[in-house]
């Protein structure tokens, strides 16, 4: 019987990477809402999608989208992953817990941390709010959400 070598955990590589990320007009109209505490859509006239955060064209009909709007904050988890493991970069210890959100009035998801419950507690179709960040560390960033938590009683399941 042979024995499976030690697995390779990490290794140095000699290439670095250096990108600049270019958010476009309308998901940085959705990045600069962020530190007013506010999330903005927009809206296709065309197929009738509602995209939160908004591209400038629909990815369907491939038409400029509406002027911004408002949504509340609240909405669903569609799905959810509780991550286990550390990796470089990482920011927060694991275990913590990451969920695509359907905001309400929107037809596309956020991703964003899940806190303030139970990991076992979580399950599609929660219903959950965003805790936002002191006034003072508002920026035009998805930072500006510290987490979601449950709503008291809300379940869409």
């Amino acid at each position: 019987m042979s024995t499976l070598p030690v697995p390779v955990e990490s290794f140095t590589s000699p290439h670095k990477v250096d990108y600049t990320f270019v958010a476009g007009t309308g998901r940085s109209t959705f990045l600069r809402g962020l530190k007013h505490r506010t999330l903005l859509a927009r809206h296709c006239g065309t197929c009738e999608r509602v995209y939160l955060p908004a591209p400038e064209f629909c990815s369907r009909c491939l038409v400029e989208l509406s002027e911004p709007f408002e949504l509340g904050g609240s909405g669903v988890v569609k799905t959810f992953c509780v991550v286990n493991f550390p990796f470089p970069g990482q920011t927060i210890d694991p275990p913590y817990l990451v969920a695509y959100i359907q905001v309400d009035g929107a037809d596309t998801t956020l991703m964003h941390l899940i806190r303030d419950v139970e990991m076992s507690e979580v399950h599609i179709g929660m219903r959950v709010e965003p805790v936002w960040c002191a006034e003072e560390n508002l920026d035009t960033s998805m930072n500006s959400i510290r987490y979601y938590r449950p709503i008291a009683g809300g379940s869409d399941a």
